[in-house]
This record gives C-alpha cells, sequence and structure tokens, in this order.
C-alpha cells in the first residue's frame, strides 16, 4: 500500500505572526474567514486551478 502524504498548513487564521500572503488568492492569510481558509487550504493540498471565493 503507498504511503499517503500529508501538507502540514496553518489553519489559524487568528494568529498575529500570519502575515504570509495565501499562495491561492491574492490575500493575507489572517484575512481568511474560516470557510476561506477551508477551501484555499483544499485548494492547495489537491493542487487545484481555481480562483479566489473570498469576493
Amino acid at each position: 500500500m503507498p504511503e499517503s502524504v500529508t501538507t502540514a498548513l496553518d489553519n489559524d487564521v487568528s494568529a498575529l505572526d500570519n502575515d504570509a500572503t495565501c499562495v491561492v488568492c491574492p490575500h493575507l492569510w489572517r484575512e481568511h474567514d474560516p470557510l476561506g481558509a477551508r477551501y484555499c487550504t483544499a485548494t492547495t493540498v489537491s493542487a487545484l486551478t481555481r480562483g479566489c471565493i473570498c469576493g
């Protein structure tokens, strides 16, 4: 059985030191609401090419 690979992402959007720009959309990671964080995390982990839902 092949080994599963997981990517560790910091989903704590409230962290004060989380000033990184999201790799999916043009927003700072800490500006994401819970739905945006979940969407962008899933997009990154699944290597999908889809736009931003932040509106």
